[in-house]
């Protein structure tokens, strides 16, 4: 019996609709988006209230965490577990209208796939789900994605991808470590950024030392036309594709979605050797004159992987090492 009445998850068919119980439930609470974030801290939970602004306006299915958080905040924590359930259902592609979930590596502008049909990560995550606890597991050391009929595709097993003769050869797709080559002594991985003025924080790719970088893994996986999908493997996260934020005081950083096909071309990267270099330049396919680079000084732990314009100058602000595992 879900404590709001009228708001039931179970009653949910689509992510589009789980997200408007979520919002319903919100907005029945009568609480600001601080004070839910307010409420969260208390329980030592962190639910920015950016972050939850951003959850509630898609229609992509939130983390588990984000909703554990936000329905105990607004009252209802006997319900998690069944608001959890029904996040599972979906992400899991139960039901005739199952949406807004990641399905593969579809580039910017193909339609999106048939429900249940090339739903990627094939032998990758295994679901355990408990009262209030949900957790992705991943597993085996490479990775199939499924394209368009079910065909997999994860490049060549060493060296260079050459899915598709017509495009320009790129790092092998499957788990990577990817290094400025300004710092390769540093890895991208995730971490908590703060916004100029104490706007509140947000999961984001940053540069960590390598020996702290793990979780979560980094794959890449490519799309028959040479675009890149950058994805973080967590454990308790699951997968998530970085995407570029537009707006806001995290304008311009990288954030991991759990929908590798809500953002279009924000989550998709041309990745192109670097001239005179053994490393790659990442440019964003939303605007070619964007290149993925760190802010802040070339050793800085936490400094937060950024699109920018790209660098007419030489050197390897922008340049980064592709290897596998």
């Amino acid at each position: 019996m879900v404590v709001s009445e009228g708001v039931n998850p179970a009653d949910a068919r689509t992510a589009h609709e789980y997200v408007a119980l979520l919002r319903e439930l919100k907005e029945r609470s009568g609480l600001t988006y601080r004070q839910l974030e307010q409420r969260a801290a208390e329980r030592d939970e962190v639910l920015a209230r950016s972050t939850l602004a951003d959850v509630l306006r898609r229609d992509a299915l939130p983390r588990a965490e984000v909703v554990a958080a936000l329905v105990r905040a607004c009252g209802a924590e006997r319900d998690v577990p069944e608001w959890l359930a029904a996040r599972e259902r979906l992400a899991a592609g139960e039901g005739p209208e199952a949406e807004g979930t990641d399905q593969g590596p579809q580039s910017p502008g193909r339609p999106p796939k048939p429900a249940g049909v090339g739903r990627g990560r094939t032998a990758l995550t295994a679901t355990v789900a408990s009262l209030g606890t949900v957790a992705l597991l991943a597993v085996g050391a490479t990775v199939l994605f499924e394209q368009d009929g079910g065909k997999p595709t994860g490049g060549a097993a060493h060296g260079e991808a050459t899915t598709n003769p017509a495009v320009a050869p790129g790092p092998a797709a499957g788990f990577s470590r990817v290094r400025p080559a300004r710092a390769p002594g540093l890895c991208l991985t995730d971490g908590e950024v703060r916004a100029d003025g104490g706007g509140g924080s947000k999961l984001l790719a940053v540069q960590r030392p390598c020996a702290e970088a793990v979780p979560p893994r980094v794959s890449l996986q490519r799309a028959d036309d040479g675009l890149y999908q950058i994805l973080f493997h967590h454990p308790v996260h699951g997968p998530g594709c970085l995407t570029v934020l537009g707006d806001g005081a995290f304008k311009g950083t990288l954030e991991p979605w759990t929908d590798c096909r809500a953002g279009g071309v924000t989550q998709w990267f041309r990745v192109e050797r670097a001239d005179g270099t053994d490393g790659w330049r990442l440019r964003s396919a939303q605007d070619d004159a964007l290149c993925v680079g760190v802010r802040g000084g070339a050793g800085e732990a936490g400094a937060a992987a950024v699109v920018e314009r790209c660098a007419e100058r030489g050197g390897d602000d922008q340049v980064f090492l592709i290897g596998r595992e």
